[in-house]
Formats: structure tokens, C-alpha cells, sequence
């Protein structure tokens, strides 16, 4: 997946704060359904947020994106298995 589609998709979610199910974004972007699922799975930064009904009765994801704070740890940085183990350096705040 290109980073430039997703960038695209990221963009056109992060101006509608209501999200758009996949059927939208393809509308807008011109681009086939199945690579917009294939964006928003692979994008770390959307998930879905509810489930609308759709055509024919069938239920539509809708999809969000968040900002991704720039101290956001990567999973690599944690304690990995086996030999190799990197110090943990995600420090977890209590509200």
C-alpha cells in the first residue's frame, strides 16, 4: 500500500469527525473499495467506531482517524522474546 493513498484516506477522515464507512472514501477518491479496506487495515492510526446499516440491510463499518501523539512508543521497543531483549522505555502515566 503506498503511503501516499494513505495519506490521502487520513487526510479526508481527519476533516470529517463524524468518520466515513470505505463505500464513501472510494466515492470521493476514486478509488476501488477493496484497496480502501486494504488502506484503513493496514493504517495504525484508524479504527473503526461504529457500524451503520448499509445497502441491502448489511451493516457498514465506520472508520476514525486519531493524531498520533509524537511521543508514541513503537511495539518494537518493548521487551522482546528470546535472546535478544531492548530496555522498556514506554513509561505508562496514571490519570
Amino acid at each position: 500500500m503506498t503511503p501516499i493513498r494513505q495519506k490521502r484516506i487520513r487526510d479526508l477522515l481527519r476533516t470529517r469527525p463524524n468518520g466515513m464507512t470505505a463505500n464513501e472514501l472510494s466515492e470521493i477518491m476514486g478509488l476501488h473499495v477493496s484497496n480502501i479496506r486494504t488502506a484503513l487495515r493496514a493504517m495504525p492510526d484508524t479504527y473503526v467506531d461504529r457500524w451503520s446499516l448499509g445497502g441491502r440491510g448489511q451493516f457498514e463499518k465506520v472508520w476514525i482517524a486519531v493524531p498520533v501523539p509524537a511521543d508514541c512508543p513503537h511495539p518494537r521497543d518493548r521487551t522482546k522474546w528470546g535472546t535478544y531483549t531492548k530496555p522498556i522505555k514506554t513509561q505508562w502515566v496514571t490519570v
